[in-house]
């Protein structure tokens, strides 16, 4: 398989720095791939639940990695060590000359900055995303929005079966369904309990199953609360932790004044689309550009091309469109998902008068299509062409 998107920015980018790569992102979406694929050696390979492994490194990490031959070594799973950090700041203290670190987790690693973070300086973080329509081992800048590159993946083959590597490569739906109900299963049962302590993992896994059928809709705790009987601290705790565990994500609206937008609700998208219904066939679409988007924001932002940010724009009156990255905290790029509508959107025709974002695209299910509306400041095109020019 050709090395995934990260694998250059992690070669050239953290190791010529003499930084230690922190890579996160969603459970089983390759991360542990992408980092043997930088391994010279399998002897450089440590997992934390490894018992002989394990041991070495809480009695001493320097000795833990000590047997590794030539090139970088990978940390899997480390941060389920409650010091984890402590004793990576140590090794990397004693060992950063002459040892290239790279760790890799489910969880959000940066949860651990809060506090202080003793790594500061230390590392660079990156975010592994699933395959999307144009991913490429040199993946393209913002520069190149709307300039389309060959299909690795067609956009029809993500909608039905995600962009998690083992069920999209398998390219079966049953099986992609029961690898997705398994998967979310673990990470109840598994990767939540490591994060916090839950004391009724079925109604864990109800609330799972309840954001399901409100992903690409408006986060309302209240309702979950009220669908599940408990408490709204306990909810918002849990989708905090699923967050955190890249189950979910977050979009929260736009506004000038970011205290405003922090308070206004925001909207919830999943990572994996095979736990949407397929019949939702609109927001398992609008999750999916999310997704795409998304994965670009991260990037661009990992790879210190600038900052960037995804939201989506609503207005008092309601008015809303789907999305709005932000480019170092400017608007940039508007985008509204349709289905067939040639005719670009009011709401998105509003927008673009009021924003003046450098790009704004009306998507739609129409292959081939590329329709500007030059005095409007908007194109239409179809799916798979657009996101074919992001990374």
């Amino acid at each position: 398989m050709m090395p995934r998107y990260l694998h250059r920015a992690i070669q050239e980018d953290a190791f010529p720095a003499g930084k230690m790569a922190l890579v996160s992102g969603p459970r089983q979406v390759g991360k542990t791939t992408l980092g043997k694929g930088l391994l010279q050696s399998e002897t450089n390979y440590f997992n934390w639940d490894d018992e002989t492994f394990r041991r070495a490194w809480v009695r001493s990490p320097s000795a833990a990695v000590e047997r590794h031959g030539s090139g970088p070594i990978l940390l899997d799973e480390i941060h389920k060590d409650r010091r984890w950090k402590t004793r990576l700041k140590g090794l990397y203290d004693t060992r950063g000359r002459d040892l290239r670190i790279l760790v890799t987790g489910s969880a959000r690693l940066d949860l651990y900055r809060r506090g202080g973070d003793s790594l500061l300086g230390r590392y660079l973080p990156y975010r592994l995303h699933p395959f999307t329509v144009g991913e490429t081992d040199a993946p393209p800048g913002p520069d190149a929005l709307l300039q389309p590159r060959e299909v690795r993946f067609p956009w029809n083959d993500l909608i039905r079966l995600g962009g998690f590597p083992e069920p999209l490569l398998d390219a079966s739906e049953a099986k992609a369904l029961r690898w997705s109900r398994l998967r979310v299963d673990r990470l109840v049962r598994e990767d939540v309990r490591d994060l916090r302590a839950v004391s009724d993992l079925a109604a864990l896994r109800v609330l799972t199953d309840l954001l399901s059928v409100r992903s690409a809709g408006l986060l309302s705790v209240n309702s979950l609360r009220e669908e599940i009987g408990l408490a709204h601290g306990t909810v918002n705790a849990w989708i905090l932790a699923l967050e955190a565990l890249y189950h979910c994500f977050l979009v929260r609206p736009y506004a000038a004044r970011t205290a405003r937008a922090l308070r206004s609700q925001p909207k919830l998208y999943l990572y994996d689309i095979l736990r949407i219904p397929k019949e939702a066939e609109g927001a398992r679409r609008e999750t999916l550009s999310a997704l795409h988007l998304l994965k670009a924001c991260h990037l661009w932002t990992d790879t210190a091309i600038g900052e960037f940010q995804l939201r989506f724009v609503r207005d008092k009156e309601k008015r809303e469109v789907d999305f709005l990255v932000l480019r170092d905290r400017r608007p940039w790029l508007l985008v509204e998902c349709k289905s067939g509508e040639m005719e670009p959107a009011p709401n998105l025709r509003r927008f673009t008068r009021a924003l003046r974002p450098a790009h704004s695209v009306q998507l739609v299910s129409r292959p081939g299509t590329d329709r500007p509306y030059p005095a409007l400041g908007i194109r239409v095109v179809d799916y798979e062409r657009f996101f074919s020019s992001l990374p």
